[in-house]
């Protein structure tokens, strides 16, 4: 937040900038409560269909493909997935 103040990026209220940085991680306990209820088929896998299906039923304003990148962003680098 000290950041923001020197940088004259920020403009809200001055009792927020003595508080602490937020942390950039996020935690476990979100990751894997988002992943269950992603999750339709319980088999501990997400696929590309699921993550499609969550957004689309929570009605996200995500752009078109966007879901298929994330879950080509998250296998990139992993050495053996099942992609179907």
């Amino acid at each position: 937040m000290r950041e923001l103040a020197a940088q004259g990026n920020y403009n809200g209220p001055p009792k927020y900038l003595a508080q602490r940085e937020v942390p950039l991680e996020i935690p476990t306990e979100c990751i894997i409560k988002l992943s269950d209820a992603m999750d339709d088929t319980m088999d501990d896998r997400i696929s590309a269909e699921e993550i499609q299906e969550y957004v689309d039923k929570l009605q996200l304003p995500f752009e078109p493909g966007v879901c298929e990148k994330m879950f080509a962003d998250a296998i990139e680098g992993r050495g053996y997935i099942n992609e179907a």
